[in-house]
Order: C-alpha cells, then structure tokens, then sequence
C-alpha cells in the first residue's frame, strides 16, 4: 500500500521538531522555505540545529556567538556554507565576523587541496655583491655602522636594521658596478674614486635603468659609508658629492615629482574627499556577509583613511599601531594615539581623534557585532594590531597600496597635504606641521615647511584640521 503524503502543514512540523534549540521565528521561517521549495540546497535545518545546540550548550545567546560556535557547527565546508547562507537569510541578528577566521581555514583547505598549482622553481639574481666579496677595506668598516662614530664635528649614530641593509645593499651595488666595468676593460683598484664614483653612475642609470631621485639615494649612502670608514679621499668625496647633487637637481626637475602629484590629485580632490571615501567605504562593508574578506578589508581602508588625514603618520607607523598600546580607546568613547616613531624616536602625541575617526574604528573593530560588545571586543584584541585585528600585521607599505588604489597618491603624500592646508589656513603655524609630521630635525621641517613665515598669523591651527572633519561629519 503506497504511503500518503504528509500535508504541508505535517512537513512544517517534522522539519520544527527536528530543530528545537533554534528560536522559533527562524525554525518556522526555514521549515516554509524548506516546504515551499525556495530553500536551495540541503542540511539547513540541521546546520542551524547544530549552531544553536551549541550556544546553548555554552549558555550563549546568538547575538554573543564566537568562532568555537560556528566551529561546532560545521564538520565540512560544505556544511559550513550552508549555515552560513541560513543565517544570513533568516537570522541576521547573529554576527558573522566572529566566523571570519572559520572562513579563512575552509577557504584555505579548499585552495591547498583543489586550487593549488605546481610550484615553478624562483629564478631571483642578485645585484649587490656580498659583504664577503667586498674589497678587505670595505668589508672592515661593516661594523662601524653598528655604533657612535665621530668624523670630524659629525657624529653618525648606530644604524637600525632598515637602514643597516639598505646601506650595505647600496655599497653592495657599488662594488657590483666596479666588477661590471672590469668586465669591460676598466680596471679601478679597491679604493674610491672619482673613477668608480662615474662608473657607479653609469651603471644605476644604463645598466640598471632606475630614476635619478634612487640614484641619489644609493650615492648618499655611499657616501656615509666611506666617511665612517675614512675610505674618501678629498677627490673621491667631491666626485660622489657632485654627482649626487646633480642627481638631486634633475630628480627635482621630473614631470612627476612629489609636487607634481600634490597638484595632479588636488585639481581632481582634497583632504575632505579622503575622509569622504573613508565614510563611504565603511558604510559599503555592511552590505556584505560580517565574515567576507571584502568586508573587513573595506573596513580596515576606511579606518587607514582616516588615520592618514587625522594624524598625518607615517605609514610604517600606522602598520605597527596595537590596540591598547600605540592606540587606545578611551572609557568616553574617545580614540587616541600615542606612540614613538620608528624614524625618528621621537614621541608623538595628539590628543584625542575626531569623533569621525572614533566612529570608524568603533565599526572596524565591532565589524556587524552589536555595539554594546564594544568593552568585550577591545579587551579580547589588546595588544592585537589595529589594521589585521591579529598578532601578525600587514607590511610597511599596505596603507600606502590601499590609498593609491583608490586616489593614485602615496600615504606619505597626505603629510604633504596636510602640511599644505595649515600653510594656507595658518601661515605662520609652522610649529604646528613639526608637532603633527612628528619632524626632529629642521632639515625635514625646512622641505615640508618652505613659505610658512611669508604671510601673516591668522586662526589657531587646530581650526584648519577641524574644518575637514566638519565636512564629513553626518
């Protein structure tokens, strides 16, 4: 005798019994999909079972789910998914950012067992000689840049391991140019000259093909390099010297220089359009699931955004920022930051951000979590980096990618930016650019400050900062 089929009303109640820790609403809003056939796909019902068994277990309420939840719930990606997908369409009071690192593993398994490709061997060719391939010479003043040396009335302070490599990289590079002009039939010796400063310069420019501006720099380097070795003569010092300020000048002479691309994005946006962006790219993560990639990293542009503009730091710094310790919310709500530039070493603190920024980071740091889990959130992520959310961040250069994606200008470019307006807002606030570009030596105040004392005094420059966040504030 053929079984009679159950009526719609018997298949709702087969389907709610077999979800009893799912809230009510949601398990009859599933079982009708399920019934009406628009639920595609399979195992919903049991997904979310298995979710909210779970919370319950725990003694959670939905809106407090975390990872080991969503973990509990899940034996496959597949089943994963499909539980990922029933939240979002019938409970979206549960938060899906907790779930983002879930996400990331699935997605990490499904690529290591489907997606990958066999590695092709790295081909990598070394321009710069080794330290152990150096002239004797050379190779005895390496560990003069590890401490105090005293030339004259100049004193050349201990390297930091960026600066360290960059130097040895660059004398590496010179030696490598000596090689290459042997090669040719020139034959310089082991000592600087005005001979090899010429051959160095020919081949950075002919046989390398890099700008003017790097050339300069490899030659500073250079430089600073032989005087803490005494490795000059006076004719080697003045050939390096010339050459180097010649390549400064037509550095400065190039159609796209750091001027040229100041005016390029001012004629097309200012500092307000950035803030803009970064509103609008925090508003555009909600539209999409708390656990995807293309929220958080929305989120994260939006809050490296305001950074930029609100503290005008330097993106290495912005990279390094940890929550609870070079940046911290305040019990008022308040965000403030206050840390020790890696270039400088100087302190630098500016009260606190602008509420625009403040509420940036609120939603960066909550991403769809309800608000009141603020104080929770900030003491599970203390001492986590602010851009990553986690022990690891980006590298140096990440808020600077992310900013010319979206404007075409560098990170450090903003710091001109800035400069720019308190020049024209507050002429004679030149203390003020200092205080905010964090600048130690009057050097680098002079390139960023050039014309401030031309006119005259007007409003405290706070005022002229304050302007752009009134005109992205809702």
């Amino acid at each position: 005798m053929a079984h009679q089929p159950f009526s719609r009303a018997e298949r709702i109640a087969r389907l709610l019994a077999r979800m009893q820790n799912v809230p009510r609403p949601v398990a009859r809003a599933v079982a009708e999909a399920v019934v009406e056939d628009t639920l595609k796909g399979r195992g919903a019902p049991a997904a979310l079972e298995r979710f909210y068994a779970a919370l319950a277990a725990a003694g959670r309420t939905p809106e407090t789910a975390n990872r080991e939840d969503f973990e509990a719930a899940a034996s496959s990606r597949t089943s994963y998914r499909t539980l990922i997908s029933a939240l979002t369409r019938f409970d979206p009071t549960v938060p899906l950012a907790p779930a983002r690192g879930v996400t990331i593993n699935w997605d990490r398994w499904l690529n290591s067992t489907y997606g990958s490709k066999p590695k092709k061997p790295r081909v990598s060719t070394r321009i710069a000689a080794l330290p152990e391939h150096w002239p004797s010479a050379w190779r005895d003043t390496l560990p003069l840049l590890d401490r105090v040396v005293r030339r004259g009335e100049t004193a050349y302070k201990p390297l930091r391991e960026k600066s360290r490599a960059s130097v040895v990289a660059a004398v590496g590079t010179c030696e490598t140019a000596r090689i290459w002009a042997a090669a040719r039939g020139i034959a310089l010796g082991e000592a600087f000259c005005p001979d090899l400063a010429e051959v160095f310069l020919r081949y950075l420019l002919v046989e390398r093909g890099i700008t003017p501006h790097s050339a300069a720099d490899y030659f500073e380097r250079v430089e600073g390099f032989a005087y803490r070795g005494r490795l000059f003569d006076r004719a080697a010092a003045e050939a390096f010297a010339d050459i180097r300020g010649q390549l400064r000048a037509e550095a400065d002479d190039q159609p796209e220089g750091k001027r040229a691309k100041v005016q390029r994005f001012l004629k097309a946006f200012d500092l307000a359009d950035i803030l803009h962006a970064a509103a609008r790219l925090s508003e555009a993560a909600t539209s999409y699931r708390g656990d995807s990639a293309q929220a958080e990293r929305l989120r994260r542009k939006s809050v490296v955004f305001a950074l930029l503009v609100n503290g005008s730091d330097r993106q290495g710094d912005l990279s390094r920022f940890r929550i609870g310790r070079e940046i911290q919310r305040l019990p008022d709500g308040s965000w403030e930051v206050e840390f020790r530039q890696a270039k400088t070493r100087r302190k630098k603190e500016l009260g606190a951000l602008w509420p625009f920024t403040a509420r940036l980071l609120d939603a960066h740091v909550l991403a769809d979590r309800p608000s009141w889990q603020i104080q929770d959130r900030m003491a599970e992520l203390d001492g986590m980096n602010l851009l990553s959310l986690a022990e690891d961040g980006f590298n140096t250069y990440h808020p600077s990618a992310l900013l010319q994606e979206e404007f075409g200008i560098s990170g450090h470019l903003i710091r001109t930016l800035v400069t720019n307006l308190i020049r024209t807002e507050e002429p004679d606030a030149a203390w003020a650019a200092q205080a905010l570009l964090g600048h130690s030596n009057r050097y680098s105040q002079r390139a960023y400050l050039t014309n401030f004392r031309v006119t005259a005094s007007v409003r405290a420059w706070q005022s002229a900062i304050g302007e752009i966040e009134k005109r992205v504030a809702p």
